[in-house]
Order: structure tokens, then C-alpha cells, then sequence
């Protein structure tokens, strides 16, 4: 069995046309001049859904609620447009009363005073696909209770364009008024009772139907921010994507314009920190909650809306190309927000204490911020993060902690920026992108220590972040105290994301690191005399790179522990030509390599170079010493051998330099 559902009609593919003899003919000529064709206009002013209305009192029209809410309505009269203002509206029944400025001459509909009957003769007006005055005639075939709603089901045919068209009897009176089809139905076309209408238009002042109505009308949009953010990016005007976010920005600018409850409004407010398409809306609430309720809290909020909305406009200017029309116009925006938001926390300021105060704090510090004050801003920062007030659900302190690392680390104290870090992490859970950044700080300040355990932090807790494993068995590599089994443990998990991860935003990470990775791990394990794997490792390495001088360095360093002094001294000679024979450290090496071949002589001149180069180096004064002795060189050996010792050898070293003496 199919399920069926409710559809509510908005828009049109059918048009049917009722052509009974007279009580059509008399039903339409009495009542065709008070049903209009109403447009919904979107955010831009531009029709993106029609729907009908009815005329029940001077100035006032009934239709759906569904109506209503789908955009800003207006009223066509012929060729003229018309807005129309929702007075109240009964969402739970779909009904909305509008209203009109300018004078009608159509004659109200009259309401039937009494509840439709099954088999009783009707009649249906409406606006199908915008084809205007459309009637088409049935019967009532039931009274219907779906879930809580009461309905009149009729054999009119119902089509989109049609919702909020009056039902009318043989007497031209008003029973219903259009809402919906079941889908898949034959004929199963549904009406609101007219005594909904009645409930409606008999509420005087702000009636309670009115706040209810509001109040759903932000479940309403906080249920689109949802779907949409589960929902594929578009720029399809047709997909799902952009007809929620039509519905969402009509949604908002009605509920600002058209709800005057100061927690609606709020919400409504707040909501433009979740969602950039409700920000205008956003701070027309702000506004109007200013305006009906001037507390300092409303003025906190207005200020926190505004400089949020700013946020997003630079935002919006970092993704922009340079010199372009949007870069331009969002940084204009910006300038107009960030003044009204710098103007409005500034009057906060001068007669406000408490969590108002704070806030103005945030505002204030933030644009500070953004014009390169990081010291006014944070001095600001310091005091929002020790207060800690809260508003539209953001904990203003958590952000204040982010600032103030960001603006130690901008203005060159790194040590300042690692301890905002430390208080934040200790009561907050860093994200990974945020390990990822603080592993970069503390990198930079070469705290290698620091910066490889916030890049393990990161790894660990998101998969798209596994090439920090690569920065952190470098880091652990670079420590004075270097542990060689983390340096294997991460190296081997970089390695494997290398192969795993297939993103092509991730690509360049690892070609840049994952040599350098290979060259670390083949040094931990020629300090350990795995030989045959370090050399595996720094091959790996210098495939991806081969002139890297430091991969022929630690291969020149494994060929002279296997005695294989050919490859030794080639490699030794690659590392120090690719490093323009700056280090020392590599002219020792090639020193091993001809002393191993017993080739005093070129064996003395790296060891000299060596020597020289590292004026603390007692091992390549030594052995400077040694190559000198073997060629027969007695004095200048001796002399070397003093100089040995004058730089403090360790004591294995200076046992030997004083057994070479005697």
C-alpha cells in the first residue's frame, strides 16, 4: 500500500475550470472580484512563488500561513504590486490575516455561519500557475481529523497556486479555504473550516495565535539551518540547496519584519551568527529589540550581531581575488558594519556594567584586533577571558583565549602565546586544526618538544590531519634529547597516511615531508647498527630527493660503518658539494671515509677542514692528528693532539690523545 501525504500547494501545473450552469455562473460573477493573486517575493524583490487571498473586511485578506511564510508578499492588482503586511497568522491551521494600505473596492467574502456538510455543493477560486480567477466546483465528501488538525475534505480540484483560495457554497459564502492535495489521492482535496477564519479575525491587539506563531517560525528557520548544512552546496537555483535558502532568507525577513516578542526577536538575532544568509535579518531584529526593549543587554546583543556580520564580510573579502568587485564590496561592508558595531559597544560602554560591559569588551577588542592593535586588543581579551560571559550560546571566553594566542604569537612572544595555549586547552578540547596551529607556533619558537606532541594531538584526532605525524617525528628528531622510538613510531605513521591518504589537498604535505621523514628514521637506526634498514630508509629518501644533503650525509655515515668506503667517500662528497661544504659535520665524515681506506693524506685535509670549521670539535682535531702520525708527520701530530685536548675531549677521547703523546 502506497503511503500518502499532505502536500501544501503553492505553486502550479493544473488549472481546472468549473462550468456548471448557473450557481457556478453566479458563485463566480459574485465572488470573482475579492480573490487576488498574491506573489512572494524573495530577498532580492523578485517573485519566486504565487499563491490566492480573499477579501474578508476593508484592508484585510485571508490565506495560508504556508503562503505567507514562502517570501514578502504582495498583492496583484492588475498591473500594479501592492505589499501586503501579515497581521497575524495561525500556523497550526495554516492561516495568515494580511493586511493592505490601499482602499479595495471588491466586496468582502461573507463567512458561512455555519460548518460545511458532506454533499453539500462547493465551489473553489483561485490563481493555478498564476491564471487568475479559476473556479472549479464539488462536493464536500467528508469532515477529516488528521493528527490535530481539523479539515474539510472536497471534491474540488486543488492545484498549486490555489492555497488560500476561498471554498465557497451556493449561497457565494465562505466554508473553507484552500490548503492541500494527498498526493497519489483521486480527488482527495482538503480545506480549512471556516470557523478557523472566524477565530482568527476575532483576535484583537497581539493575539496569541500571533507569538505562537513566531515562536515556530524560529523552530522553522532553525530547522532549515540544519537541513542545509547537511545538504551539497548548489548554485543550481533549482536544487535543494538554494530553495532552502530562499525559504530560510523569506522565512527571516518576515519574522523580523512582522513579530514584535522581544525572545523572538532575540532569537532571530542570534540566529545570524549560525547562518550568513539570515545576517541581514539578523540585525533588523537586533534593532527592532533595541527599539521595543532599550536594555543594555539588547544594545550587548546589537553590537555582538553587528561585528559578527563584519567577521563574516572579512571573511568573505581573505577569499576574494585582489582588485575584484567582491573583494571591494565585502570590504566596504565590512568598514559599515564594524563602525556601527565599534559605535553601538562604545555607548556600552559608558553606562553599562556586568555581562553588557564584557561584551562591548569583545566588540571592542575584536576590531581592535583587526587593525593590527593587538596589544589594546589584548589587554580587552585579558579581561573578557577572566569574566567569561556567554551570548547568543557562544562563550565569549573561548574565543578570547584563541585571540590572545594569536595576537602574543603576532606580537613576536611566543612564550606568552604557548601559555594563553596551555590555559585554554586546560579547560576547553582543543580541535585538531588548532593543535595543528599551535604545533607551528611552538615550531617556529624551535620548542621542537612542544611542537611535535601538538602534532601528535592533532593526528590523533582527526584522520585529515595524519601528516602531522610527519611534522611530529621531525620535531621529535630536532630534540636535544631525541627518543629514537617515537621518532620510528611516528615516521612509520606518516608513511602509512602517505599511501592512505589519497586527498590531493594533503598530497603536498607528504611529498614535502615524507623524505625527510625517511632520513630521520634511517638516522635512529644507523646510531643502532641497523645498517642494512637505515640504508633502505635513506634511500627511500633521496629517491624523492637527491640532492639533499643531509640524506647523503646519514648514507655516507652507513657506508662508513660497513666498511664500504668507495660509496663512503661518494656520498660524502655529494652531501658536502649539495650543501656548498658549510658543515663541518660532513667533512668529518669523508675524513672517516679516507682514513677507513687508509688515505692519510686526504684523510688529513677533510679532518683539517673539519677541525677548523667546528673550533670545539675534539674528535676531528684527534684524528686530524692520527692522519698527520701515519704520514709521518710527528710534530704537527703532537700539535694537533694538544689542541685536542684543549677542547675538552670526553674521557675515552682524552685517554687515547694521551696515549698517542706517550
Amino acid at each position: 500500500m502506497r503511503s500518502r501525504r499532505l502536500i501544501l500547494v503553492l505553486l502550479a501545473t493544473f488549472a481546472a475550470h468549473g462550468q456548471n450552469d448557473d450557481p457556478a455562473k453566479a458563485v463566480f460573477n459574485k465572488s470573482k472580484d475579492s480573490v487576488f493573486l498574491v506573489y512572494l517575493n524573495d530577498s532580492t524583490g523578485k517573485p519566486s512563488a504565487l499563491g490566492s487571498a480573499f477579501v474578508v473586511a476593508p484592508h484585510l485578506l485571508i490565506t495560508n500561513a504556508h503562503v505567507a511564510d514562502a517570501g514578502s508578499p504582495v498583492l496583484a492588482v492588475g498591473p500594479i504590486r501592492v505589499p501586503l503586511k501579515v497581521l497575524r497568522s495561525d500556523e497550526k491551521n495554516d492561516l495568515a490575516l494580511l493586511s493592505v494600505d490601499i482602499d479595495l473596492t471588491s466586496t468582502p467574502l461573507a463567512l458561512a455561519s455555519a460548518q460545511a456538510t458532506p454533499g453539500e455543493e462547493v465551489f473553489a477560486i483561485g490563481n493555478p500557475e498564476g491564471l487568475e480567477n479559476t473556479i472549479s466546483q464539488g462536493i464536500v465528501s467528508g469532515l477529516r481529523k488528521m493528527g490535530d488538525r481539523d479539515l474539510v475534505q472536497i471534491t474540488s480540484p486543488i492545484s498549486h497556486g490555489s492555497s488560500g483560495g476561498p471554498i465557497l457554497n451556493a449561497n457565494g459564502e465562505v466554508v473553507g479555504v484552500a490548503v492541500g492535495m494527498l498526493e497519489d489521492g483521486q480527488n482527495l482535496n482538503f480545506a480549512v473550516p471556516v470557523s478557523f477564519v472566524r477565530a482568527l479575525m476575532a483576535q484583537t491587539s497581539t493575539p496569541s495565535l500571533n507569538v505562537t506563531g513566531c515562536a515556530q517560525r524560529i523552530d522553522q528557520i532553525n530547522s532549515l539551518i540544519t537541513k542545509r548544512s547537511q545538504e551539497t552546496y548548489s548554485d543550481d537555483s533549482s536544487s535543494d540547496y538554494q530553495k532552502d535558502t530562499r525559504q530560510l532568507t523569506n522565512l527571516a525577513d518576515k519574522t523580523a519584519d512582522n513579530c514584535e516578542q522581544p525572545d523572538v526577536l532575540r532569537s532571530l538575532a542570534c540566529l545570524g551568527t549560525q547562518s550568513f544568509d539570515v545576517g541581514g535579518s539578523s540585525i533588523k531584529a537586533a534593532q527592532k529589540l533595541v527599539a521595543i526593549k532599550p536594555s543594555p543587554e539588547s544594545h550587548a546583543i546589537l553590537a555582538y550581531v553587528l561585528y559578527d556580520s563584519a567577521e563574516t564580510e572579512s571573511f568573505i573579502a581573505s577569499l576574494a581575488k585582489d582588485g575584484s568587485p567582491e573583494r571591494d564590496q565585502a570590504n566596504q561592508a565590512y568598514k559599515t558594519l564594524a563602525n556601527q558595531a565599534e559605535r553601538e559597544a562604545s555607548q556600552i560602554t559608558k553606562q553599562a556594567t556586568g555581562y553588557s560591559l564584557q561584551v562591548a569588551d569583545y566588540v571592542l577588542a575584536g576590531i581592535k584586533k583587526d587593525n593590527n592593535d593587538c596589544r589594546g586588543a589584548s589587554s580587552l581579551h585579558s579581561v573578557v577571558a577572566s569574566s567569561a560571559p556567554n551570548i547568543c550560546g557562544q562563550d565569549l571566553r573561548q574565543s578570547a583565549y584563541l585571540d590572545l594566542v594569536d595576537e602574543a604569537d603576532k606580537s613576536g612572544q611566543p612564550d606568552q602565546s604557548e601559555e594563553w595555549f596551555k590555559q585554554y586547552a586546560s579547560r576547553y578540547q582543543p580541535a585538531a586544526f588548532q593543535w595543528d596551529a599551535e604545533g607551528d607556533r611552538r615550531w617556529k619558537s624551535q620548542d621542537f618538544a612542544t611542537s611535535a606532541i601538538a602534532y601528535e594531538h592533532a593526528a590523533s584526532i582527526d584522520k585529515a590531519y595524519d601528516y602531522d605525524y610527519c611534522y611530529a617525528a621531525v620535531a621529535h628528531d630536532f630534540k636535544e634529547s631525541t627518543e629514537g622510538d617515537i621518532v620510528l613510531a611516528d615516521g612509520r605513521k606518516c608513511i602509512d597516511a602517505s599511501v592512505t591518504d589519497t586527498r590531493d589537498s594533503a598530497k603536498g604535505y607528504f611529498q614535502e615531508e615524507v623524505p625527510v621523514v625517511y632520513r630521520d628514521m634511517s638516522s635512529v637506526l644507523e646510531s643502532r647498527g641497523v645498517y642494512d634498514q637505515a640504508l633502505e630508509y635513506v634511500k627511500e629518501s633521496l629517491a624523492a630527493k637527491p640532492d639533499n644533503a643531509w640524506a647523503l650525509y646519514y648514507e655516507a655515515k652507513i657506508f662508513d660503518d660497513l666498511h664500504r668506503t668507495s660509496e663512503c667517500t661518494a656520498a660524502a662528497k655529494a652531501a658536502i658539494r649539495a650543501s656548498d661544504g658549510k658543515y663541518s659535520t660532513m667533512h668529518f665524515v669523508l675524513g672517516s671515509c679516507f682514513f677507513q681506506a687508509e688515505d692519510w693524506a686526504q684523510a688529513a685535509d677533510s679532518f683539517r677542514i673539519a677541525a677548523m670549521g667546528d673550533k670545539t670539535d675534539a674528535a676531528a682535531a684527534y684524528n686530524l692528528g692520527l692522519s698527520l702520525d701515519r704520514q709521518g708527520f710527528t710534530a704537527d701530530a703532537r700539535q694537533w693532539f694538544h689542541e685536542a685536548l684543549r677542547r675538552n675531549p670526553d674521557d675515552e677521547t682524552k685517554a687515547k690523545i694521551l696515549s698517542s703523546l706517550q
